[in-house]
Parts: C-alpha cells; structure tokens; sequence
C-alpha cells in the first residue's frame, strides 16, 4: 500500500513539473510576443543613431581636423585598424551613442518591469551584452559570408543575406540575455482584489475633482460618490465654468453639505495643476483622492484607494492597466510622455511608479501638503500632471507608493481638455 502511494505521489509530481514546465514555457512566450518586437525596434533605431553619429562625426572632424584623416592608430609600424584615427573615434561615438540611447529605451521602455538595480551596474551589463552581441555578430557574418559565397559569386551580394541572418540571430542573443541578466525581468503577479467592506464610513476622506465646463458630467458624479461612499467630502475645483457647472454644485451643496464648490473665477491663474493644489490645501480629512469629472477614472476606484492609503502609503496611485479605443497616436504620444517622465523622476532621485502620468491617485493630505509648502514655486500651475510633479518632490527613500489598477474609460459626454499647450507645460515640469 506504502509503495503503492509512494508511485502515486511521484506520478502527480512529475505531472506536476511537466506542468510547471508547460506554464514557464508559455510565459516565456508571452514574454517574447510582448517584448522582442519592441527590442527590435530599439535595436533599428540604434542603428540609425549609430549611422548618423559616425556620419557627422566624420564629416566634423574632417573639416577642423582634416590631418587625422591620415594618421593610423599604430603599434611600432603595424595599424591596429584598417581605419585612420577619424574613422576610429566616429566609429566609438556612434557605438557609445546607440549603447547608450538603446539601454534607456530597453530600460524605460521594453523591460520596464525590470527590478530596481543600480543604473551605472544596469548599464555596464547592458555593455557587456552589447559587445558579446557584437562579436557573435561579426562571426556569423564572416561565417555566413563564407557559405554564400559558395553559390553567389560577388560578396557585395552574399553580405546581404549573412548580415541579415547574423543581425536576426544576434537581436536574439543580445534579448534574451538583457531579458535574464541585465534586467531580470520578473512577470507581474496579477493584484490580489481589494475588499471595500460595504459598510465603510468615508468620513476620513475628501474626493478632489477638477472641472472646467462639465455640465454634462458633474451632476452624475457627485450623486454617485455621495451615495457610493458615506460619510465622504467632496470638492469640485471648479476653474472658471460657462456652462452651468458651478451652479449645479451650489445647488447639490444645499442639499448636501459634505460636497463643496472650490470657485476659482477669479483667481490671476488657471490650470489643472493649481486647481487641485488649492483644493488639497482645503482637505480636512486624513487622506484625499483627485479624480476627472468625466468618468474615464472609474468612481468605485475611490474606495479601493481609500483603503490602501489607510494601510499607511504616502501616495496610492490609479494606474492604468487597459485603456481599450486609444488611436495610435494617442497611444505613441502617452508612450512617450511616460519615458520621459521616468527618466525626469530618476534624475530627481524621487518617488515614482508605473503610470507616472495617471491622473486618478489618492495621498496622505498632511504629506502632501508639507510637499505643496516645502516647495512654493516648485509646480507648474498651468499644467495637467500634478500626481507627477508630487512624486518629482517627494525624496525616493522616504516616500510609500502602492497602486490600484483600473481601465481607462472612454469619455461618454463632453470634450477632453488636453492641448499641445499642456503637453508644453509637463515638458517643462520634467526639466525645470
């Protein structure tokens, strides 16, 4: 019976690790669906950052330096390099420049999941991959080379084909080992669901929601945080509406004192930014969370907020985990802004998270408002980030960031507010 059991255990363990081996397998696939192609992409555009690199170096080192162009870097009477001394240092800048902009790409960009590590030790593996890369390139083309000449006589035409097939292999090579080594990527363990007991009392928490000309909207929304959520604060920071907004509030106001209208028609400045800033300033309660008026920032998130800041974060931030119908310039242009935006808080040495540039987030209202006076002058009032310029703030090592995931909506009603002039003022927030 023992042996019998004994069998039986090493049966479902076995299947067990076929299992396991089955689920590792189709990760890794995952992984690489997901990733290598924007690998490859960071791998063209380096190429082309090479390319232009040694291409103008060459051409400015020609006209200042023009007796380089005969010297050769020389032990006794032998040349190291085939190339003189301007084609040697075109050749190391363009290979510095490509390293470098295709390491902050892959870093911010393709293995943004990866674990936090030092940059300058990130960056020397990176190299050392990249060089390894760079020498199983060389071979295999030479190699390569060597069997298409066999049956196409002139080697202009067999590089073709080897350089290709050597640049595939080594795009491989170079992914897998940044994906292991460099990075260590680790697979993101999906969030465990955040319980909001149904009798919570909200009286420790004031919402925050900046509007300007959302008539259509503001309405539903305050009926639906006030009746969601008990006992809660609500204020709507309200820039200067036409449309009727301010007098819906004053009219939910009279009815129900826990929702009040932040009038800021006369303020000298106007934005986003400064909206919630003064509206923060205002908060009586412990915790606060500032969310859009038009719905695109799902109400129930408020509430999962709300729990994880009273677990003791300084900052819980909504992160957007799908944002379904997004065009791709749409798509392109956030891409963008979240790089640099990560690179901007790396440089500050600040807090951070995924979604730097979400706009539904929770904080810690003394902590954020010791942020607000410690640094008077230190935001973009104009602007339409302020999760990220408080993150910009707060110092890396003292600061506690969670996030709940949500999906984007898309707005229903009324018209976004966004314009190249806001895109202008978060540029200038990330390198003041």
């Amino acid at each position: 019976m023992e042996d019998a059991e004994l069998i039986e255990t090493f049966d479902e363990s076995e299947e067990q690790e076929k299992l396991s081996f089955k689920e590792r397998s189709k990760s890794f696939g995952q992984r690489m669906k997901r990733r290598l192609p924007q690998f490859t992409i960071v791998s063209l555009i380096g190429f082309g950052i090479n390319t232009l690199a040694v291409y103008l170096t060459e051409i400015i080192i020609n006209k200042y330096w023009p007796s380089l162009a005969d010297q050769y870097i020389t032990i006794g009477n032998v040349n190291l390099f085939s190339y003189s001394i301007i084609g040697f240092i075109a050749l190391t800048l363009g290979i510095g420049a490509a390293t470098t902009s295709n390491f902050l790409l892959n870093k911010f960009w393709t293995f943004k999941e990866a674990k936090s590590e030092n940059f300058f030790l990130q960056f020397l593996k990176y190299g050392l991959v990249g060089g390894s890369g760079a020498i199983l390139k060389y071979f295999l083309t030479s190699g390569l080379n060597g069997l298409f000449s066999l049956v196409i006589v002139q080697e202009k035409h067999s590089l073709i084909p080897s350089t290709m097939i050597a640049f595939i292999i080594t795009v491989l090579w170079n992914f897998l080992w940044n994906e292991i080594w460099t990075f260590s990527v680790s697979e993101k363990t999906p969030d465990e669901p955040i319980v909001v007991p149904p009798d919570m009392d909200f009286c420790d928490l004031t919402v925050i929601s900046p509007t300007f000309n959302e008539n259509e909207n503001v309405g539903q929304l305050m009926e639906v945080i006030t009746e969601k959520y008990a006992n809660v604060k609500l204020i709507i920071a309200d820039d200067g509406s036409k449309d009727g907004t301010r007098e819906q509030v004053r009219e939910f106001n009279a009815r129900n004192p826990n929702v009040s209208l932040l009038d800021r028609e006369q303020e000298e400045i106007h934005g986003l930014t400064i909206s919630v800033i003064d509206a923060i300033k205002r908060v009586q309660t412990p915790y606060y969370v500032v969310m859009d008026c038009d719905f695109q920032h799902p109400p129930e998130k408020a509430g999962e907020i709300a729990v994880k800041l009273r677990e003791g974060f300084h900052f819980v931030i909504g992160e957007r985990d799908e944002i379904p119908d997004w065009p791709f310039k749409r798509r392109l242009i956030s891409w963008g802004a979240k790089t640099i935006g990560k690179f901007s808080l790396w440089i500050h040495r600040s807090a951070t998270c995924t979604d730097v540039m979400s706009g539904l987030f929770g904080g810690e209202t003394e902590y954020s408002k010791m942020i607000i006076e410690n640094h008077p002058k230190g935001f973009r009032p104009k602007g339409y980030k302020i999760m990220f310029e408080l993150l910009k703030h707060s110092k890396k090592k003292e600061t506690t960031v969670s996030r709940v995931g949500y999906v984007f909506n898309p707005r229903v009603r009324g018209e976004s507010k966004i314009s190249s002039k806001h895109i202008f003022e978060f540029l200038k927030s990330a390198f003041p």
